[in-house]
């Protein structure tokens, strides 16, 4: 546990083995923290509420688990994990957020929730039980995505300003979804041998969307509504079948 309250706040904390598991909120004026967690029953709960902060947070094995929040200011955060039973929660809320997570292997699922202003927000998982879902609401948004092997399913969802949204899974139970509310969306695609399926909704402003599935179940559903649509398509083969519907 640490809780510091005002002013140049700064925190690390190492954990090696055994029953590891963290808490730190950290107020106001000049947060980061740093902490690393090696072996064993891991799982780390941090916050920041405001002004300059950041976190960062790598875990290694076993219990994974890992949640963040951070609410106004200069926002960053970052965790990885890399074996075990993964999850991974952040949240931003409001100014020049960032956030990215990566776990290895095992029961994955990371969740990211940003609010208002710079977004970014990305998410790798590599194996297993794979999940992620990425909320934007508003500026500068972008996600990402990508989930090598096993379970893999994935959402993204922006709102309003320059959205992007960009996922590429690779390998068993593909699904991906992608809706995008206003401004100038895009959302791409990717997904290349399994189960797939792939639906894209834009509603209005710039749109885009560009899929391409190569291998196995494909299907793939895509509606824009409003402004300058555009839609590419590509699905190479098994049971393709594809649905398209764009409007004015």
């Amino acid at each position: 546990m640490s809780t510091q309250t005002g002013n140049m706040n700064t925190a690390t904390v190492d954990q090696t083995g055994l029953m590891n598991v963290n808490e730190l909120t950290q107020d106001g004026n000049r947060n980061t923290a740093d902490i690393d967690q090696v072996g064993v029953m891991n799982t780390n709960d941090a916050e920041s509420i405001g002004n300059r902060n950041s976190v960062d947070v790598n875990q290694l094995g076993l219990g994974n688990s890992n949640e963040v929040s951070q609410q106004g200011n200069r926002n960053e955060a970052t965790t990885w994990q890399i074996g075990a039973f993964n999850s991974t929660e952040q949240t931003q809320l409001g100014r020049r957020n960032e956030v990215l997570s990566i776990q290895l292997g095992s029961d994955n699922t990371a969740v990211q929730y940003q609010d208002g202003r710079r977004n970014n927000a990305s998410s790798l998982q590599w194996g297993d039980d794979n999940t992620t879902a990425q909320i934007q609401l508003g500026r500068r948004n972008d996600a990402a995505g990508m989930q090598i092997g096993d379970g893999n399913l994935l959402v993204q969802f922006q709102q309003g300003n320059d959205n992007s949204a960009t996922h590429i899974q690779v390998g068993d139970d593909n699904i991906a979804a992608a809706v995008q509310v206003g401004d100038d969306n895009v959302a791409l695609g990717g997904q290349v041998g399994s189960d797939n399926l792939l639906v894209q909704l834009q509603i209005g402003d710039g749109n885009s969307a560009i899929d391409n599935q190569i291998g196995d179940g494909n299907i793939a559903v895509i509606s824009q509504s409003g402004d300058a649509h555009v839609h590419v398509g590509v699905q190479i083969g098994n049971n393709n079948s594809l649905m398209v519907n764009q409007s004015n």
